[in-house]
């Protein structure tokens, strides 16, 4: 009795195991095609998009576009994917949750844009910068590089109210064009709205204590995509702005963020 129940389990698990292996067999397969567009540091297209990796995340599938930016994957399997574009020296831009239904018909993804990465001159002092009085304080970010910055730069701030503020954990974002007004050929300060504009609108930056930031320049295109817990990335920044140990500071009898806190 116990030899037939055991030979009855093996032949049902031939069976699974057949059954299981022609459901792949006939699983639809179909072609994944696309774009993409480089562009340099100042958002300009490139006259030739070859050399980009395009993969699908968490697959083994990987291929590089051609001169016009096309590139094309075969017999991918249908299902929902993620994908990545990398290139040295420029941003990873992506394409997130993708469905791909197989079959005859190639899926077309929508145009991605490869952005050059700018970090700028090194940065010799960066501080935070308050006007005005206890009851009404404007705070405005104040920025000294080793060098002159490009002109047209392009820069994105990130607020929070942890201390591991980034580009991938944040409150609120804020991104500007042309945001730095040049003096003295060395010295440049930000020509945007006060940040505590936006601390004051937002009730979690305004309910806390502290607010740190992270600021860095971005590729002058705005080019971003929303990620898979629905932040908009901007994937071309730079290096984060960070005051020297020995940098020089502005003497100031209000509160100041030299690495990056505000303490309200």
């Amino acid at each position: 009795m116990t030899t037939k129940i055991i030979l009855s389990l093996c032949c049902l698990v031939a069976l699974y195991s057949i059954s299981s292996c022609k459901k792949d067999d006939h699983s639809p397969k179909g072609d994944i095609t696309g774009k993409v567009v480089v562009y340099d540091s100042l958002g300009r297209p490139r006259a030739d998009y070859s050399g980009v990796q395009v993969i699908i995340d968490s697959t083994n599938f990987s291929t590089v576009t051609d001169a016009s930016g096309a590139y094309v994957f075969h017999k991918v399997p249908a299902g929902t994917y993620n994908f990545s574009f990398k290139k040295e020296g420029y941003g990873t831009y992506r394409i997130i949750r993708q469905q791909h239904a197989g079959g005859p018909q190639a899926t077309r993804l929508d145009t991605a844009d490869v952005g050059q990465i700018y970090d700028g001159p090194t940065v010799t002092l960066f501080i935070d910068i308050a006007i005005g009085g206890p009851n009404s304080t404007q705070r405005f970010t104040y920025t000294e590089f080793a060098a002159p910055i490009r002109v047209p730069a392009a820069s994105v701030m990130y607020l929070s109210t942890k201390p591991d503020v980034s580009p991938t954990n944040f409150v609120i974002s804020i991104r500007n064009t042309n945001a730095f007004i040049p003096e003295d050929r060395m010295s440049y300060q930000t020509d945007n709205d006060p940040f505590n504009y936006y601390i004051d609108a937002n009730p979690i930056l305004h309910n806390s204590p502290s607010v740190y930031w992270y600021m860095a320049f971005d590729n002058v295109r705005d080019i971003h995509y929303i990620d898979e817990a629905g932040r908009k990335i901007y994937p071309c920044l730079g290096k984060r702005f960070v005051d020297p140990v020995n940098s020089r500071h502005i003497p100031s009898n209000a509160s100041k963020a030299s690495y990056g806190v505000i303490t309200r």
